[in-house]
């Protein structure tokens, strides 16, 4: 497979494509993603000319989806202002809903990441650590959880904190295709994302995590595709 070193913009907007089975204008991608329509039309162009992609009456289709999916996930990953890490004794669901309500209260967009994501949508492993994405800081001292300034390695909860554009999440329909109703409980982020910090700690299974997740995920994209 050939290399390319995708920018931001680009995994931004190939992510948005590859989560969204539907076509999309550049219009709406340019919505979703944040990105310029102008960076939007030259990023499709040279996607066009990989074979990524194409356009159709619709709009912009993904034309290899496996191949976009293996690029994105060693891809450079979206801008992160900050890490923080957080410490509790409540199991790994029950800190997920505490951390939600708080986000809720305080406007946070949060969005569930890791191995709690893909547990939702291709169950594989036990998940332990629970890693979230959050559009702001994110105060959780008043649900229980402890503030770990020291070995991050301590941490049973871990926020990143970053940009969400509007398009920065699982597409509910995808998300029903592959883990049911379940799946929907809790606001998960991209696959690309999930799949991204699955990766991270380079656990001795992670890459086969990912795989049964990239299977799960192509599989429910393509049933999508043949329904429209």
């Amino acid at each position: 497979m050939a290399e390319f070193r995708l920018s931001h913009a680009e995994v931004a907007v190939l992510s948005y494509l590859l989560g969204t089975p539907a076509p999309q204008r550049q219009v709406h991608i340019a919505a979703a993603t944040g990105v310029t329509q102008a960076r939007v039309s030259q990023i499709m162009a040279i996607a066009d000319e990989r074979g990524w992609t194409e356009r159709c009456v619709e709009g912009w289709r993904v034309l290899r989806p496996r191949e976009v999916f293996d690029h994105l996930v060693t891809a450079r990953p979206p801008r992160v202002t900050t890490v923080e890490a957080w410490y509790s004794l409540d199991n790994g669901p029950r800190q997920i809903e505490l951390a939600l309500e708080r986000a809720a209260a305080q406007r946070v967009s949060l969005h569930v990441c890791g191995d709690w994501a893909a547990d939702r949508i291709a169950p594989w492993r036990i998940p332990e650590i629970v890693v979230l994405h959050a559009d702001a800081h994110l105060e959780l001292d008043d649900a229980g959880f402890v503030p770990v300034d020291t070995d991050p390695s301590d941490a049973s909860l871990v926020v990143t904190i970053g940009e969400t554009p509007p398009g920065w999440r699982l597409d509910s329909a995808l998300a029903a295709a592959m883990g049911g109703l379940q799946a929907q409980v809790w606001p998960l982020a991209p696959v690309i994302e999930v799949a991204r910090h699955m990766l991270i700690g380079n656990k001795p299974d992670a890459a086969d995590a990912v795989a049964e997740l990239e299977e799960r995920f192509l599989t429910a994209r393509a049933e999508l595709e043949r329904a429209a």
